[in-house]
């Protein structure tokens, strides 16, 4: 379900009344399409509905949508289709299909099928390869590489998933043509083409995609593949009336496909050039009904790159929204205070990293024993309540104000606050410098006659030792401001702590050479991608990086930097990373890793960054989401009379 304003249905109405009162040769319907099927330009009349500019920082590439696209492309291509299937706030959302397919209603199904010798099967290592002698896979049943079994040469039962998909009824392609489920399937065919520059990584792990009616597509993964991401897995469907003639590799060269591409989405494309794309209405958009698009029309205009010009375009009415890299240099500080004015409407989102502080609780020198009386570094970080303290006397909510123009919040765990499998439970630590200094003085920290504090009666540490350690950050500008108000809220709870900052090449180098990576570090702030899955991968005890590989599987590749290691966070985490969305065990396994995690507390979760798009003051519609940007509702973005 689309969540935003819609225009108004009385709009929609008058421009019917409009349309009908014309006669038919000035009615605006669109010419038939030329012989590749190529999309009609609507020859408009009388249009109430204003044009809506958006400014580009580069021109896209190609529109072919099974290309290497741009960011400008799939922008543009935001209006040409629709969907297939929305991505907001970190959950999927059916456009062009009835609903989303599931295990509660038999639309996702995971199945045992038997497997032989050479056919291809997903390994346990997640490589689709043919089946052979020693490889090693996962039998059915069996969700984790604890049992994974050798492939002796005699068939093997392996689970499969089986996800059904159904189209809205009615859909139509611009030029008039019934949308159908073969579409789809020629659209993976499309993809599966050696020509085609899109990813390869679903294809390479799709045993069959079918169409079962006019309506229904069946995709069906490769034995041992468990996809998270499921119910995603219906291709965006090509015109195969339209392009069908064409050899696949020929339609990336193609205009028709690259240039002016036949969709069945808002908008068509009549002019396609490299310093704008001018759309037009498709009179044929299965919400049309509704009153949308609610502008046209629409100019995707390129104008580079410079912000500070950018700005101006925007204030003066020549551009009427930015996209992401068009206003990548503007000062956040002037845009809110400009919002604040009244000039100009923002729309913030997630994007898609994290910042945070890792505590170094086991140093690789702990890995043959902790002796402080041989030079190892003082055991600070092992009492939880250590960890817990130095969180309170941060103060984390100023610094997420201050790195998100106070439009993020503090993070709990590694889950915004805002994902759908954020553990709203899970334990949190405000900002509390006297609770912290409570802490530390009830773990033996205590403060010494020169305010800093020492051990007293700690086991395993010298009494006298002091709370002195070092900060490790990046050489960036951002990143030095937070390091400046870790040191001051932990300067206030009597710890010393040695700022450090370097290159990126060198503090995040991998172990054992690496500072961070080589477990060779106090405490380390850096930032960490944030995606579609809560990454409870990131703190599995499998992932500590170090040179024995009978404890460290993946030796100095291992990413969990802190050389924490908890059993029951394992499990949790290994059942969520099983599980897939909508089955029983998925979401509750999620929450208990992160509860667990908040509770032990091996990082201190400190905020998302936010990307922001900004736009004319009278604008509505605007929606930026994480992941899917600002342009996934561009049907609906309007201005003046439309948004009434």
């Amino acid at each position: 379900m689309k969540r935003f304003k819609r225009p108004s249905l009385i709009l929609f109405l008058i421009v019917l009344t409009i349309a009908a009162a014309g006669c038919a040769e000035k009615s605006g319907d669109s010419r038939p399409p030329d012989e590749n099927g190529t999309p009609a330009a609507v020859i408009p009349t009388e249009n109430p509905l204003q044009p809506l500019t958006i400014c580009m920082a580069e021109a896209p590439n190609s529109l072919y949508p099974y290309g290497a696209s741009n960011d400008a492309a799939k922008q543009v291509l935001q209006a040409v289709y629709d969907g297939p299937v929305d991505n907001l706030d970190y959950e999927y959302h059916p456009v062009i299909l009835d609903s989303l397919p599931d295990f509660t209603g038999g639309g996702a199904q995971i199945k045992p099928v038997q497997v032989s010798l050479g056919q291809t099967v997903l390994d346990n290592y997640g490589t689709p390869l043919p089946l052979d002698h020693g490889m090693l896979v996962r039998p059915s049943g069996c969700t984790d590489g604890s049992c994974a079994v050798i492939f002796d040469g005699n068939p093997i039962l392996m689970d499969q998933l089986v996800v059904t998909f159904k189209l809205k009824p009615g859909l139509l392609w611009a030029n008039g043509a019934p949308l159908t489920a073969a579409d789809s399937v020629y659209g993976f065919t499309l993809n599966q083409d050696p020509s085609a520059m899109a990813s390869r990584y679903k294809i390479d792990r799709t045993a069959s995609y079918i169409a079962v009616d006019d309506s229904s597509v069946v995709w069906t993964g490769l034995p041992g593949f468990m996809d998270k991401n499921y119910q995603n897995n219906f291709w965006l469907p090509a015109p195969q009336h339209a392009w069908g003639a064409h050899p696949a590799a020929d339609l990336p060269s193609l205009p028709a496909a690259a240039q002016t591409p036949l969709g069945f989405g808002p908008y068509q494309i009549v002019e396609s050039g490299p310093q704008q794309v001018r759309l037009e209405p498709n009179p044929n958009y299965f919400r049309k009904n509704e009153g949308l698009p609610g502008h046209s029309p629409l100019i995707f205009k390129v104008v580079g790159a410079q912000g500070t010009d950018n700005f101006d375009k925007l204030l003066n009415g020549e551009c009427d929204l930015l996209d992401q890299a068009a206003g990548k240099n503007i000062d956040r500080q002037e845009l809110i205070n400009l919002e604040n004015e009244g000039k100009l409407s923002l729309s913030w989102a997630n994007a898609d990293a994290w910042e945070l502080i890792n505590f170094g609780i086991v140093p690789r020198s702990y890995d043959d024993g902790y002796r402080q009386a041989v030079g190892d570094r003082a055991n600070f970080f092992a009492d939880l309540r250590v960890r817990q303290a130095i969180a309170k006397c941060i103060d984390r909510p100023q610094i997420a104000n201050l790195l998100t123009y106070g439009q993020g919040s503090v993070m709990n765990t590694y889950v915004p606050l805002n994902h759908p499998l954020s553990n709203g439970s899970a334990a949190s630590y405000s900002y509390d410098p006297a609770g912290g200094a409570a802490l530390l003085d009830a773990a033996g920290w205590v403060i010494g006659e020169s305010g800093l504090r020492q051990a007293q009666g700690i086991a395993e540490i010298d009494d006298g030792t002091a709370m002195v350690f070092n900060y490790f950050f990046l050489d960036q500008p951002q990143s030095e401001a937070v390091a400046q108000i870790v040191g001051q809220g932990l300067q206030a709870c009597g710890i010393e702590i040695n700022l450090f900052s370097g290159p990126p090449e060198e503090l995040l180098a991998p172990g054992p050479e690496g500072l961070l990576f080589g477990r060779q570090f106090d405490m380390a702030q850096f930032t960490w991608q944030l995606g579609q899955e809560p990454p409870c991968r990131l703190y599995l005890s499998d992932a500590v990086p170090g040179e024995d590989a009978q404890v460290f599987p993946y030796k100095w590749g291992g990413w969990n930097l802190t050389g924490w290691q908890n059993q029951y966070f394992d499990g949790a985490c290994r059942a969520a990373q099983a599980g897939l969305p909508g089955q029983d065990n998925f979401a509750s396994a999620h929450f208990l890793a992160q509860q667990v995690f908040a509770d032990e507390l091996p990082v201190i979760p400190l905020f998302t960054y936010q990307n922001v798009i900004a736009a004319r003051p009278d604008i509505c519609g605007l929606q930026n989401a994480p992941i899917s940007g600002a342009f996934w509702n561009i049907e609906s973005l309007g201005y003046g009379e439309v948004c009434q």
